[in-house]
């Protein structure tokens, strides 16, 4: 019925069907209306009609009766007209209730897994916490919630996402979840989240529920945002929101406990038998001042602890602070040679929030083989006597010792006498350092010269020059030797014969302290105050060097006295030139802690310079090194890979590219990448970016048959940024409560206080809709009718 009735008045499909108040309304529009109105329109229009249908039948023959008939139904056809010249329509008016909308906001970042949040009093994981007190039959938040409201359920980490939604209820039942603790998007939220947009996700969440009625926004959070400085970044436009923030804080505002184990500083290699001295970045936070707590270092292949030079396990323990880095020695002793992969370990303490950083992992080259020396001097000077004596004795080192100024016919004093310089590069390679003293440079043909700069460019050896007051390194300015020392010597000044007579004691930087050549004793603090206090002065210094960019480092410097670049004077530089090692000494009076100070001192100082110089050349017997540019990276970061090709034969064999591939903690093979040539021919490389954390190990197939397979592991952490700094921040939310005009309720009491506290913001809804029946079928209807039935009875009273 419904249907037909819309069908003859020319309605819309389903417009009866509403629900609401009908009526018929007018909407005529006569011209001249503005001035004499529709009112006196139509009754100048019905009065016009009435007067027509007198004046035409009071004239006409017939009945009576017939006539008035006749009359009525022109009058009716013209009533008919005039209605719809009015333009009728259907008017329906309709009251629709919009609902009250509430958002409920979940942080589910890596902070809210912190078990600092007391539940019947036992301390929960955050997000545990925000689970049970949204979902538990005990609490049933959500369900009393949604008895006045609309449910929006978003959870943010960096941005805010929509989790669920309900629809109003006056039951524990609601539509969309079966009871009121059943809500499986909530109980399978992990907190998993790196970075913390609080600020940034109530935004997102007011534009997703705009032109709704919203009643405020329940935020759940321990109120940490990282970056921390978009706290403030949008502390002024807090206002803008319009809507109130209910802030229920979650987890302790005391830092939790947890120990961090971040950077190590460790060299590439060492010589096995060496004590190597690791260094550790690491803080402890929530722990009571003072509190030691140990580290220890392992061998992660055989999973036993390192020892150091005393024969023990490497520990060390070191003291908890207020959560500030400090740097903690490891020393041990690199007793087996070949690729060592190490781990410090910091062993887990009762409620510490992340175990997954107690860990960190290094690798470094133990190397093996005496080290083959070419000393070469121009006269006797006690450096080089001194240095020749204590090097025949260490068994590690085989020195060749040429004095200049001596018979060129004998054979000198030496573990390998010689009485010339190599004049082939067959007879330099067997040597791994060539060091030279004050020699003038004319002694060295060309040919010598430029093989000297081979051995170290190509050949991975190692070149020392110790300054003297005649000749190095100042009338080395114009040969093939100026370009692979780590300093520039264009400025370098001679000895102007004035006596000496007050000493000075080196600087060592931190370069030098984080290396083996000034570690003397075991002892950091012994160390120390051995350098600041005890080391035997020394008197002259070549002046006028300075360190070339980006070449060389400096390890040792003067006291007080400025170079020619306006830096402290250097007194050691080391450096590195192709595929070799380089090193520079400005003083020749170190056998002065021979003399004064014993062995030990001057030892350790020029052996471990020879082991640092010679690394290139005992390197490049394995013909290849496989290398990462860290050992660890975080998700996100680029990871590169780096084959160096130390063989110059088997550089010419390699193809362009060779495929490696990253395989997991369980033997499969997760991704294949490439290493391409790069254009000094001798080094391939391959990045990618870390789209996964774990443990991996990077895997290169036997590349030629004299070569074997090799293996690099390679750890993928997640960013810890959410947990460095993980206590609550009860003053964000208390400012952003305050700013909103909501409030902060305090978890305990959210169950009870929250359902009260947030009224519901429902509307009433007037909506009005018409549609026009002037030409609706029903309408021709009638004025067919009427028009058929006057014509009718004027034909039976013979009017037409």
């Amino acid at each position: 019925m419904q249907h037909l009735w819309e069908t003859i008045l020319g309605l819309n499909k389903g417009f009866l069907a509403g629900e609401g108040r009908f009526s018929l309304r007018f909407h005529p529009s006569f011209p001249g209306q503005e001035w004499i109105g529709a009112g006196l329109y139509n009754v100048l229009l019905i009065a016009a009609s009435i007067a027509l249908v007198v004046y035409v039948y009071r004239q006409a023959g017939g009945a009576r009766s017939w006539r008035w008939a006749a009359a009525g139904l022109r009058l009716m056809l013209f009533l008919l007209l005039i209605a719809a010249l009015n333009q009728p329509v259907i008017h329906l008016q309709q009251i629709r209730e919009q609902p009250s909308v509430l958002a409920v906001m979940i942080d589910d970042s890596q902070s809210m897994q912190v078990a600092d949040q007391p539940v019947a009093g036992v301390e929960q994981p955050r997000l545990d916490a925000v689970k049970y007190l949204l979902t538990d039959p005990a609490s049933a938040l959500l369900a009393n919630l949604g008895r006045d409201h609309e449910l929006r359920l978003y959870h943010f980490g960096s941005q805010a996402l929509p989790l669920a939604q309900t629809g109003s209820v006056a039951a524990d039942q609601d539509e969309t979840h079966g009871s009121a603790g059943d809500w499986p998007e909530i109980k399978n939220l992990t907190a998993q989240s790196t970075r913390t947009q609080i600020t940034a996700s109530i935004k997102t969440v007011l534009q997703d529920l705009q032109g709704q009625s919203l009643a405020g926004v329940v935020l759940l959070s321990d109120g940490r945002q990282i970056p921390a400085a978009a706290r403030h970044d949008d502390a002024d436009n807090r206002n803008d929101w319009q809507t109130k923030i209910f802030a229920v804080p979650v987890g302790s505002t005391q830092a939790p406990r947890n120990i961090e184990i971040g950077s190590i500083n460790l060299q590439e290699s060492a010589f096995k038998g060496d004590v190597v001295n690791l260094r550790v970045h690491v803080r402890a936070s929530g722990f009571p001042a003072g509190q030691l707590l140990p580290l220890r270092l392992m061998d992660e292949q055989t999973d036993a602890p390192l020892t150091g030079a005393d024969g023990q396990s490497v520990q060390q323990m070191f003291a908890a602070g207020d959560g500030q880095w400090q740097d903690v020695e490891l020393p041990f002793r690199a007793d087996r040679a070949g690729e060592l992969n190490l781990a410090v370990q910091a062993q887990a303490q009762p409620g510490e929030i992340d175990t997954e950083d107690n860990a960190r992992s290094a690798r470094i080259d133990v190397l093996e083989g005496q080290i083959n020396v070419l000393a070469v001097d121009g006269y006797p000077r006690w450096d080089f006597r001194y240095l020749r004596t204590q090097m025949m004795r260490e068994p590690t080192v085989n020195i060749s010792a040429l004095l200049l100024s001596a018979d060129p016919a004998a054979l000198q004093e030496s573990d390998r006498p010689i009485n010339r310089f190599p004049e082939t590069i067959q007879e330099m390679l067997e040597y791994d350092v060539v060091l030279i003293g004050d020699v003038d440079p004319r002694y060295f043909s060309d040919q010598q010269l430029e093989l000297m700069r081979d051995f170290v460019a190509n050949r991975g050896g190692g070149l020392a020059m110790v300054a003297g007051p005649y000749y190095a390194p100042g009338q080395y300015r114009d040969t093939a030797l100026a370009a692979i020392l780590p300093v520039r010597i264009d400025q370098a000044s001679t000895d102007n014969g004035q006596p000496i007579t007050s000493g000075f004691r080196p600087v060592v930087t931190v370069q030098g302290q984080q290396s083996s050549i000034f570690r003397f004793f075991a002892d950091r603090q012994r160390n120390q105050q051995f350098l600041d206090q005890q080391w035997q002065p020394i008197f002259w210094y070549q002046k006028g060097i300075s360190v070339k960019p980006a070449a060389g480092e400096v390890y040792a410097r003067h006291p007080s006295e400025i170079g020619p670049d306006g830096h402290p004077a250097p007194l050691l530089v080391l450096g590195r030139y192709g595929a070799g090692r380089t090193l520079f000494s400005a003083i020749d009076d170190s056998w002065r802690w021979r003399f004064y100070t014993g062995e030990s001192i001057f030892n350790t100082y020029w052996i471990q310079q020879f082991r640092y110089l010679a690394r290139g050349r005992k390197l490049g017997q394995r013909k290849l090194l496989f290398s990462a540019s860290q050992p660890t990276y975080e998700l996100g970061q680029q990871i590169q890979l780096t084959l160096r090709v130390l063989d110059p034969v088997m550089s010419q064999q390699l193809p362009q590219q060779l495929p490696v591939e990253i395989v997991d903690e369980h033997g499969q093979v997760i991704r294949r990448e490439t290493l391409a040539r790069q254009q000094n021919q001798d080094e391939y490389r391959a990045s990618w970016i870390a789209d996964g954390n774990g443990r991996f190990r990077a895997h290169l197939n036997q590349v030629l048959p004299q070569t074997t397979a090799m293996n690099l592991p390679i750890q993928v952490l997640a960013p810890r940024l959410e947990l460095q700094q993980s206590e609550a921040d009860r003053s964000f939310l208390n400012e952003l409560a305050r700013r909103s005009g909501g409030a902060v309720v305090e978890f305990n009491d959210a169950a009870r206080t929250l359902p009260q506290l947030i009224p519901s913001a429902a509307l009433n809804i007037g909506l009005e809709s018409e549609q026009p029946v002037g030409s609706a079928p029903l309408v021709m209807i009638l004025f067919a009718v009427l028009i058929m039935a006057e014509w009718v009875i004027r034909k039976k009273i013979r009017m037409v």
